[in-house]
């Protein structure tokens, strides 16, 4: 793949924020269907759902906020809105439909938030921002999927509602390379920071005082 057009630079692009005093993780749609290429999954989604599984409990061991988001939709399809016109397989992931249940590796544990979403973003209609307010959070390490929809919706929302974005890119995944790659450099450029799990839990501990785990 060829590098990024020097324009990206020159106009001052690309800047990292770092973390914030206080971060939270948030899973987006880990969900069976995902998980399922004759669903709506591909790509890297498996690999990525395997490495929220185990990032989970060593971001549960710091102590952080942990919040999970999943997308459902009522049994008729009406909350389903403009998105269910233009994705109808959607209208599959009813409440207590199969392919709309988190993967076990990835399932909420008591205390962490767990909301359902009708659109992209994590935090549209969703109680999500006021969760993290309360709890003094100012910075979000995004995981889930896909990368070029929910995962790029909530980060532009995050980044909206004054959250420091940081995708974790190998807990990330899309059904196709070609917008996984993309959405990740552009969100790297105007939205949020980028780091691979180790890295940013080399970061938590060493800011903890905590050994290498």
């Amino acid at each position: 793949m060829p590098g990024p057009d020097p324009v990206f630079a020159r106009q001052e692009f690309g800047r990292r924020m770092g973390l914030g005093e206080r971060p939270a993780l948030l899973v987006i749609d880990a969900q069976e269907g995902f998980a399922d290429p004759a669903v709506f999954g591909g790509h890297n989604i498996a690999d990525a759902f395997a490495g929220i599984a185990a990032l989970l409990p060593r971001i549960r061991a710091l102590g952080l906020p942990v919040a999970h988001v999943r997308y459902t939709c009522a049994e008729d399809g009406s909350d389903a809105g403009p998105f269910g016109l233009k994705v109808p397989g959607l209208l599959r992931l009813t409440r207590d439909a199969p392919v709309a249940r988190i993967v076990e590796g990835c399932a909420p544990q008591p205390g962490e938030f767990l909301a359902e979403k009708r659109h992209a973003s994590a935090f549209f209609g969703t109680p999500l921002a006021s969760w993290l307010a309360f709890r003094g959070v100012d910075s979000l390490l995004v995981t889930g999927c896909t990368t070029s929809g929910c995962v790029r919706a909530s980060v532009v929302d995050a980044s909206a509602h004054g959250f420091r974005p940081l995708v974790l890119v190998d807990c990330v995944g899309d059904r196709a390379e070609g917008p996984h790659e993309a959405s990740l450099f552009d969100m790297g450029q105007k939205y949020a920071d980028l780091a691979d799990a180790e890295g940013v839990l080399g970061m938590l501990r060493a800011r903890a005082g905590a050994p290498a785990a």
